[in-house]
């Protein structure tokens, strides 16, 4: 959807659609959030390549140390009656 967006903004302008999509890619996702890409295959190439993979969706959020933290303090954790014991003797 990207790429179309950027093509319809072009006005039909291959190379410059690309060059708005790498920008997109560049500049935003890899410098201000992190990226990930939801990797599937093609069942018309699964059995002929020996990579597969295709990315079929991109999950940005902002990166861990620019997102806002809650702050929980220890004391507050309830235990409703469970007894912890420790996993080794020392």
């Amino acid at each position: 959807m990207l790429y179309w967006n950027c093509l319809r903004q072009s006005n039909g302008d291959e190379k410059q659609a690309n060059n708005l999509v790498r920008k997109k890619y560049w500049d935003d996702f890899c410098m201000k959030k992190d990226i990930h890409f939801f990797l599937g295959t093609t069942l018309q190439y699964h059995l002929k390549s020996p990579n597969p993979f295709v990315i079929i969706g991109v999950f940005v959020p902002p990166k861990l140390n620019d997102a806002p933290r809650r702050e929980v303090p220890q004391n507050t954790l309830k235990t409703d009656g469970i007894k912890q014991q420790p996993l080794f003797d020392i």
